[in-house]
C-alpha cells in the first residue's frame, strides 16, 4: 500500500471518529441554547406580568406570544426563584408528533398577596434538531471524503516530491559508475535528514567498493607471480632424479599450488560477480552452449567410466552475459563428474523453462541448503575447491534464476528455473519441439 493511501485512510478514520463526537457536542449546544433563550424569555414575561398586576391591571391569557396564567397562591417563594419544567404535549391524538413545551413558574408578592405566575412556550423538539444535524453531517462528510480522495494524490506529489526524487536516484544508483549521489535541499527537515544519511551511506559504499575492487585485483595479481615461481621451481625439481619420499613431497606441493591457483581464480570471479561486473546481458542460444559443453566433457566422462544422457530442446534463448554461460555449465557438469563414482550416471535436461542436471553419488553430509556455501564440499572429494556451486548460485541470483538442490533415490539433482520473461517468444510459438538424444559414453 502506498504512503498516500495510508494517509488517506488515516484521515478518513480520524474524520469518522471526530464527526460523531462533534455532532453530539453540536446537538447539546444547540438544544441548550434554545432552551436557555426560551427560559430567559419566559422569566421576562413573568416579571412583566407581576409588574402589570402591581399597577392594578389585569393580565390577559397571552403576553408576548406566550400563554400566561396568574393566580393568588397560598405558598410563597423567593423573588428570584423560578420553577422550570419541560414536557411533551400532544394536541391531536391522530398525530404522531409531539410538541415540546417549556413552562416557567414564579411567585411574587403583590400588594400583600402572593401570586403564582406561570408562562409557557413551545420550542423546537430534539428530533427536529437531530434531523437537521443529520442532513448537515452527511453533506459535510460527503464533501470532506471527496476532497480528501481528490486532493490526497495531488498533495502527496507536492509534499513527497523530494522523497520520490531520492527513491528514483537510489533505484538508478550503481556502484560501478563510482558516481556519488547529489541531493537538492528541501524545505522539509525530515527529507533533508534522509538525504544527508543516504548520501553518507552511498558515499561510503562507493569508497568501500573501490577499495575492495582494488584489493581483490591487487591480491590476485600479486599472488600470480609467486605461484608461477613456485610452480616453475617444482617443475625443475621434478626433472632431477628424485625418488621415494622426496618425489611424493614434490607431487603434493604441486597439487597444493594448483589448488591454490584455482581458489585464487574462483575467489576473484566471485568478487567480480558480487560487484555486478557482468551486468550487461544479451539473448543467447542456451541450447547451443549446453550442447557444446556436453560434447566437451564426453572424453572425461568416458575416462571416469561414467554414462551420460541428455535431452536438450532447440532454440532455448536466455538473457545472460556471454562470459557466464560457460562458467555456469562447466561448473555444473564438472561438479556432476567430480562427485560421482565409477559406473555412475549423469543426465542433463534443458527445456524452455528449466535446466536439470542429475548425477549418481554418495549421500551428502549436512542439510541441502548448505551445498551452495563457499568451501562446502563432500568428504570423499578432497580435490574439489568447494567454490563451484557458490559461483553457480551467485550467477543465478544476479540473473533472477531460481536454483534448487535435492538428493533423491541416490541422485544429486540441481535444477535452475528461468524467469518467464527471459525465455524466447519464438520457442513459445513452436509445438514444443525437442531433440531426444541418448549416448552411452
Amino acid at each position: 500500500m502506498k504512503i498516500v493511501d495510508r494517509f488517506t485512510l488515516w484521515f478518513l478514520g480520524v474524520t469518522m471518529l471526530i464527526i460523531p463526537i462533534n455532532s453530539i457536542i453540536t446537538y447539546q449546544s444547540i438544544k441548550g441554547e434554545i432552551d436557555r433563550a426560551a427560559v430567559e424569555r419566559l422569566k421576562h414575561v413573568n416579571i412583566r406580568a407581576a409588574e402589570q398586576l402591581g399597577r392594578g391591571e389585569a393580565v390577559g391569557e397571552f403576553m408576548q406570544g406566550c400563554r400566561i396564567k396568574a393566580a393568588p397562591s397560598d405558598s410563597t417563594m423567593p423573588a428570584d426563584f423560578f420553577l422550570i419544567s419541560d414536557r411533551n404535549v400532544k394536541h391531536d391524538p391522530n398525530m404522531e408528533d409531539y410538541d415540546r413545551k417549556i413552562t416557567v413558574a414564579s411567585w411574587h408578592m403583590i400588594n400583600g398577596t402572593s401570586y403564582k405566575i406561570i408562562s409557557g412556550d413551545y420550542v423546537t423538539r430534539s428530533e427536529q434538531i437531530l434531523t437537521g444535524l443529520r442532513t448537515s453531517i452527511l453533506w459535510k462528510l460527503a464533501i470532506l471524503i471527496g476532497l480528501i480522495v481528490l486532493t490526497a494524490r495531488l498533495a502527496s506529489r507536492l509534499v513527497l516530491a523530494p522523497f520520490y526524487n531520492t527513491l528514483k536516484k537510489l533505484q538508478h544508483f550503481n556502484l560501478r559508475s563510482r558516481t556519488k549521489l547529489d541531493f537538492k535541499p528541501t524545505r522539509t527537515k525530515e527529507f533533508n535528514e534522509l538525504n544527508k544519511f543516504v548520501g553518507k551511506m552511498t558515499d561510503k559504499a562507493v569508497d568501500d567498493y573501490i577499495s575492495l575492487k582494488e584489493f581483490s585485483e591487487n591480491a590476485s595479481h600479486e599472488l600470480q607471480t609467486p605461484l608461477a615461481i613456485i610452480r616453475s621451481k617444482l617443475e625443475l625439481m621434478s626433472e632431477y632424479n628424485i625418488e621415494g619420499e622426496q618425489a611424493i613431497l614434490i607431487s603434493d606441493m604441486q597439487n597444493a599450488v594448483d589448488r591454490l591457483t584455482k581458489i585464487n581464480k574462483s575467489l576473484v570471479l566471485l568478487a567480480r560477480l558480487e560487484n555486478n561486473e557482468f551486468e550487461c546481458r544479451e539473448l543467447l542460444d542456451f541450447s547451443r552452449y549446453a550442447r557444446e559443453t556436453v560434447n566437451t566433457f564426453c572424453d572425461l566422462v568416458t575416462i571416469k567410466g561414467l554414462t551420460m544422457d541428455y535431452r536438450i530442446e532447440e532454440k532455448v534463448e536466455v538473457k545472460l552475459h556471454t562470459a557466464l554461460v560457460d562458467i555456469l555449465l562447466n561448473n555444473l557438469i564438472g561438479n556432476a563428474i567430480r562427485h560421482n563414482y565409477a559406473g555412475g550416471h549423469i543426465s542433463v535436461e534443458l527445456t524452455s523453462r528449466r535446466l536439470v542436471i542429475a548425477n549418481t553419488g554418495l549421500e551428502p553430509q549436512g542439510p541441502p541448503e548448505e551445498m551452495f556455501q563457499r568451501f562446502r564440499k563432500g568428504a570423499k572429494c578432497q580435490s574439489s575447491v568447494g567454490i563451484g556451486l557458490s559461483i553457480v548460485k551467485q550467477i543465478c541470483d544476479m540473473n533472477n534464476f531460481t536454483i534448487e538442490y535435492r538428493f533423491k533415490t541416490g541422485h544429486h539433482i540441481i535444477s535452475i528455473d528461468f524467469p518467464a520473461t527471459f525465455t524466447s517468444s519464438k520457442l513459445l510459438q513452436n509445438d514444443a519441439r525437442s531433440l531426444h538424444e541418448k549416448t552411452q559414453l
